[in-house]
């Protein structure tokens, strides 16, 4: 176990550097390189480290990002956010447009996926109507995660959860999406209160904002204030292909087809009628992602084939308590430091090995699910959704590791506190 330990604590130090800066490898270059040194040095055997990997997981999420692909290159992302601007009245109704916007694509494409397709759009929104840029990279960020919550096709960790534990589609989303819908609505009241809705404007700032988009013709009939939006390249055959697609996707996950096969099939069903040269459209999957999620999956795996998650486990459980209420707000508040500590796909899959000792093991999935997704909102370093955001972000406005835990922990408490009530009180 020692060896397993070792290797899991020195790739964590590189991730964890590489956010913080230290360090300039990748977390994809550090899981897997992780990985091979655990079964190079023969803390696991090669059958070991294939049987650690959730194929379905890995397959999910390559699925859903060739979809999101897809979406970005029929100008779906340009095009909603030019009918937002020509939808909403004020700068307030474009928040809440953002907020469940950004949420409800969260629920059905990899929050990822989102972030990095979305982002760049809104920079040039924001840019263009003189707002507070902080404010809306927050509310991007938060609701990314929020929103993800709603479906097991969110984000890497309800993917996993969803995997190993079986979960049907059908019956997470009757549970999660009234949870991510409250969640959103209090994001939504509570942004405001830290940032401004608009942000003070230099002259320079404002001629630069004017010549780097072209008006609608019909820009005039907008408000005072709304006049300026953007120019969109729509390819309507492939966004109605995408939507198809998609729309094929939901059902088949609905139904109770395997949600991993359902997207991969949905997205082959796309390369082939899309018209679009594959090549170009993998180019935009998320490759690093894919790596990283399978080195952790071969590193964690170590962990857990030589007992370390139930040693874990072992040491925590006079703590845990054995009543269904208590051990609902002890797996949220280990999830959510867990999360933050380890990093929450590495602290979900040490996690499962324990859902058989809960007194209620769906509520103890569904939990470990809502908590490492919302945990994800405390710190600038939390989430991947947000470093993305941060990064694509940064012409409009600063996201800082204090603007953020200033807010972040306000928002991270309380959608844990609903989340439990909830999810205690339906399950």
């Amino acid at each position: 176990m020692t060896g397993a330990l070792v290797v899991f604590l020195l790739t964590y130090a590189v991730i964890a550097g590489r956010r913080l800066g230290v360090f300039r490898v990748s977390r994809a270059a550090a899981a897997t390189a992780g990985a091979a040194v655990c079964v190079l040095s023969g803390i696991l055997t090669p059958a070991g480290a294939y049987s650690s990997i959730d194929g379905d997981t890995l397959v999910l999420l390559l699925g859903m990002m060739i979809l999101a692909a897809h979406l970005d290159r029929a100008g779906f992302f340009d095009w909603g956010a030019a009918l937002a601007l020509r939808l909403t009245r004020s700068a307030e109704g474009l928040l809440t447009l953002v907020v469940f916007s950004v949420g409800f694509f969260s629920a059905l494409l990899v929050n990822d996926a989102v972030c990095l397709l979305l982002t760049p759009v809104l920079v040039r929104v924001v840019r263009r109507l003189q707002l507070g840029g902080t404010l809306f990279l927050m509310a991007t960020a938060t609701s990314a995660n929020i929103g993800s919550v709603m479906t097991i096709v969110g984000n890497p960790q309800t993917i996993l959860v969803g995997s190993l534990a079986d979960l049907p589609f059908r019956d997470y989303f009757m549970v999660m999406a009234p949870l991510g819908i409250v969640c959103l609505g209090v994001n939504r009241l509570l942004l405001p209160r830290f940032f401004p809705l608009r942000r003070a404007v230099s002259d320079t700032w404002q001629r630069q904002a004017e010549w780097l988009d072209a008006p609608f013709d019909d820009a005039d009939e907008l408000p005072s204030g709304l006049r300026h939006t953007l120019t969109v390249e729509l390819r309507p055959s492939l966004l109605v292909k995408c939507l198809a697609s998609i729309a094929a996707a939901l059902v088949a996950f609905f139904v109770g087809i395997n949600p991993a096969w359902s997207a991969l099939g949905a997205a082959a069903l796309l390369l082939l009628l899309a018209g679009w040269e594959p090549r170009a459209a993998i180019k935009r999957v998320d490759l690093q992602l894919l790596l990283y999620v399978a080195g952790l999956f071969i590193i964690v795996g170590a962990l857990r084939q030589h007992g370390a998650s139930q040693a874990i486990f072992d040491v925590l459980q006079a703590w845990i308590g054995d009543t269904p209420v208590r051990q609902g707000w002890t797996l949220t508040l280990l999830t959510a430091i867990g999360s933050n500590v380890v990093g929450d796909i590495p602290f979900v899959l040490v996690a499962s090995d324990w859902m058989s000792e809960w007194v209620q093991p769906r509520t103890a999935w569904l939990i470990l699910a809502m908590a490492s997704t919302f945990a994800g909102n405390l710190m600038l370093t939390s989430s991947m959704a947000t470093l993305l955001v941060r990064d694509a972000g940064r012409d409009v406005g600063r996201l800082g590791f204090v603007e953020h835990l200033r807010y972040g922990a306000v928002i991270t408490v309380a959608t844990l506190v609903i989340g439990t009530l909830w999810l205690l009180a339906v399950t």
